[in-house]
């Protein structure tokens, strides 16, 4: 345990040093973060207080001309009693691909250790083509929040302190055959055969809109998809539709679904960004609710436990030092809210100041709606 955590302070504190040394072909850079968080039930009944302290460091070593290496690591000490429920830290060790690369150093009572390699992987390129090889995200989603596209990455909206996203054990193969055109290939291997992930995408840009069509394999279901980015009168129009049907008949159990997302945006000439998503997410007979909605990533062919939501996020920067933003989703089938608001200052070219809101309304018994309301800060050094 000992020389684990004797690791990761060398990681963190010396490695970056190491830069000047090796000279341009080495890349280092990262942050580290503090994020306190209060929370409260719907009540206001009762409190708690946790806390996660946070390292990131992306390291990328350019070998020659055409390749380089890159790696991302995470590590996080989690302080609290949001983090003791053993569901969570079983999630934590689970890994996206099966490559082990995720790893609870320590967990005792309230604390805990996690680190993970979230991205480590080769990059070739020459002329027109790009090979990519290890844990990489590949992100076809056009949407903000909601990304029925997204066969390999989907991401989890709630997650406020994963800027990066996760990224994924594959095979990706690109070709470039035009200067807003290309084909991918792309092969996430799983655990087993049927959760492996195999899809071709090509995209093309037409008349100002970037167009773009996929098909292949998504966990044991055939998978089909297109989406759609370009503007209408000044505002930006963008979506995204999939449809994905099981290889083999379960008896209950709904063998299609489709899922769909739209949105709309516009910034004002005074810097105030708008957006506005829906999305259409078909609920399947014999598929039940994800307990971990709050901090799994959810698939492409359920981005969430909804069959409808709306979701609006605005965006004002102030006299560069100031950010100010705040999304807001809906739930109308459960009659459930949920509200972000976020303030950012720089207080110095390397180091900002956060401070963000969660806050979930609904019914008792709706999904979200015992999360409650939580007040998180966050104070960020980057490097």
């Amino acid at each position: 345990m000992i020389k684990r955590l004797l690791h990761i302070a060398f990681w963190t504190l010396f490695l970056p040093n190491l830069y000047g040394q090796v000279g341009e072909k080495l890349s280092i850079t990262g942050y580290v973060r503090d994020l306190p968080l209060l929370g409260t039930d719907d009540a206001f009944s009762e409190y708690n207080f946790n806390n996660i302290l946070h390292n990131r460091l992306n390291i990328r070593f350019d070998g020659g001309e055409n390749w380089s290496i890159r790696m991302g690591q995470r590590t996080r000490y989690l302080y609290g009693d949001a983090f003791s429920n053993p569901f969570f830290v079983e999630f934590l060790r689970s890994d996206q691909g099966p490559l082990p690369l995720s790893h609870v150093l320590h967990n005792s009572d309230q604390h805990v250790i996690h680190t993970i390699t979230d991205r480590l992987y080769f990059d070739w390129q020459k002329g027109d083509w790009q090979v990519r090889i290890g844990r990489q995200r590949i992100n076809w989603g056009i949407n903000l929040v909601f990304n029925p596209n997204d066969f390999f990455n989907n991401y989890n909206f709630f997650d406020f302190d994963y800027d990066e996203r996760p990224g994924t054990d594959a095979i990706r193969i690109t070709h470039f055959d035009g200067v807003l055109s290309r084909w991918e290939l792309a092969y996430s291997p799983g655990i087993n055969a049927r959760n492996s992930v195999a899809a071709v995408m090509r995209a093309i840009n037409y008349k100002g809109y970037d167009l773009q069509v996929m098909s292949g394999y998504f966990h044991h279901r055939a998978a089909i998809g297109g989406g759609w980015a370009g503007s209408v009168g000044g505002m930006g129009w963008k979506g995204e539709l999939s449809y994905f049907h099981d290889l083999e008949s379960v008896a209950g159990k709904e063998p299609g679904n489709i899922v769909a997302s739209m949105s709309g945006d516009y910034r004002f000439n005074n810097g105030l960004f708008l957006i506005g998503e829906v999305v259409y997410n078909q609920q399947r007979t014999g598929v039940g609710p994800d307990a971990l909605v709050l901090i799994e990533p959810l698939r492409a062919d359920n981005v969430t436990f909804s069959e409808w939501a709306v979701v609006s996020t605005l965006q004002y920067p102030y006299k560069l030092l100031h950010s100010f933003s705040l999304a807001a989703m809906y739930f109308p089938a459960e009659d459930v809210f949920f509200l972000s608001p976020n303030y950012t200052r720089s207080l110095h070219h390397d180091l900002d100041l956060s401070l963000l809101s969660q806050l979930f309304i609904g019914p008792s018994d709706a999904p979200l709606a015992s999360a409650g309301y939580n007040l998180i800060a966050m104070v960020q050094w980057n490097f």
